[in-house]
């Protein structure tokens, strides 16, 4: 049975009646077409959901009812963190990513100056299709979208006890190389020109891990969603 789904970003307490957001009432009303009386979910960064009744719909205002709450946890074992160069497809990369149980999506920016201030515009749509992925991948968990960052800044944040890989079709080692110990992963994905020289130099001074997805060229958004997937079907839960 299908069940409406809804992002709320502030805590919630059962018994409590709230009010929806303007921005999210026209969804509501005109796409799910919520009805007074309707049980929807709420989530809200947390594993838990909130199921909650629809009291009123008037005034283009939403009053929901939180009735009770229930833990559901859909978050891996694993925790993966996604260094993707920014392309004309990051849209679908990040909604993929989130589907596939993501943690963190770092867009990477080249050197140059006005590359962040550009991309910073994009930031914004970006969380929407978070949020989007989320409500309906039933993840209850928003996986965090990380000021865009250049290659080095992101590798200068790394904790020195993480995993990191580096995707080369002509590595030797593949996903299944990588000890089952191994939870919190980073991975550098490139943009569909491959790596500049820097970034494979700053890759090789950061000790990342060469790892081959196959001896096939991928595109970014592919490899992306190859990577992330290899990964939970080796050390997650798929």
């Amino acid at each position: 049975m299908y069940i409406p789904r809804i992002y709320f970003n502030k805590s919630i307490k059962i018994d409590t009646i709230i009010k929806l957001k303007k921005n999210m009432v026209h969804f509501c009303i005109n796409v799910i077409r919520l009805r007074i009386g309707d049980i929807i979910h709420l989530f809200n960064n947390t594993n838990y959901i909130f199921i909650s009744k629809i009291l009123d719909i008037k005034n283009k205002n939403i009053l929901i009812k939180i009735i009770s709450t229930q833990l559901d946890n859909k978050e891996s074992p694993i925790k993966i963190h996604l260094g993707q160069c920014v392309s004309k497809k990051m849209n679908i990369t990040i909604e993929k990513s989130v589907e596939l149980g993501i943690n963190t999506i770092t867009p990477i920016i080249s050197k140059k100056k006005n590359s962040e201030k550009s991309i910073s515009k994009k930031i914004c749509h970006w969380k929407k299709i978070i949020i989007s992925a989320c409500t309906q991948s039933l993840r209850n968990v928003v996986p965090k979208l990380n000021t865009p960052s250049t290659i080095h800044q992101w590798c200068d944040g790394i904790t020195p006890q993480s995993t990191k890989i580096i995707f080369d079709p002509k590595a030797k080692n593949k996903i299944y190389s990588i000890p089952n110990q191994y939870k919190n992963i980073f991975i550098l994905i490139g943009s569909e020109k491959g790596f500049h020289g820097y970034e494979k130099k700053c890759a090789k001074e950061k000790n990342f891990l060469k790892i081959s997805l196959g001896p096939r060229i991928l595109r970014t958004e592919t490899a992306s969603i190859v990577a992330i997937t290899a990964l939970q079907i080796h050390l997650g839960d798929i």
